[in-house]
């Protein structure tokens, strides 16, 4: 466990992350990756659905212990529909904070909010998942247009909408995105489908939707 939360380890470790990611997203990567090693060395310990929970971030592009092929696009559509009606409660309200993050910037401090009336020195942070998402649900919109799927995507995305929980919580558009990334998983850069699923990530991990 040493290992892995300090010392040698994780110097090889963060400049290893630091040569894909940005060096603001770095830390973030960092910590994940330390969560994820953890996790493996006491996987006999967990419950399986916790683990995958753990193990996301690195689910897709390093396939953990017990991983298996993604099913067809329909069936994985269908056991994300069956889902949704079933969330309630904190798991609902969780599901709602990460969407409300991701359709909101962070906002940028005001000038003049440093103290004595200065101008603020503090930049807003570069990684910003609120434009990832969005660049995502671009590139899904055009890629669904021009690979002549719309129907069937648009499909996906209402079935999705009518499944959600109606109660105000403001998750059925952001389950219609979901859906919408799934049904393009085929044709979109796989992070890109990761973001777009990321509000339903804890509630049911993408890598459980067999």
């Amino acid at each position: 466990m040493n290992a892995f939360t300090g010392g040698f380890r994780v110097a090889q470790t963060r400049l290893a992350i630091g040569k894909a990611v940005s060096e603001d997203a770095t830390v973030a990567a960092l910590e994940s990756a330390q969560v994820v090693a953890l996790a493996i060395l006491v996987r006999e310990q967990l419950d399986p659905a916790v683990f995958a929970t753990l193990y996301r971030p690195f689910a897709t592009v390093l396939p953990g212990p017990g991983y298996q092929p993604p099913p067809p696009v329909d069936r994985q559509i269908a056991a994300f529909l069956a889902r949704l009606p079933t969330l309630s409660g904190p798991t609902e309200s969780e599901v709602a904070s990460v969407a409300k993050v991701l359709s909101e910037p962070p906002k940028a401090a005001a000038p003049g909010a440093a103290a004595g009336g200065a101008p603020s020195l503090i930049q807003p942070r570069k990684f910003d998942p609120a434009a990832n998402y969005q660049t995502a649900w671009k590139a899904m919109i055009d890629t669904a247009n021009k690979s002549g799927r719309t129907m069937a995507f648009r499909a996906a995305q209402d079935g999705a909408e009518m499944a959600a929980p109606h109660d105000g919580s403001g998750i059925v558009g952001y389950a219609g995105v979901a859906a919408g990334g799934i049904f393009m998983r085929d044709l979109l850069p796989v992070e890109q489908v990761l973001v777009l699923y990321e509000p339903f990530a804890a509630a049911f991990p993408y890598e459980s939707l067999q």
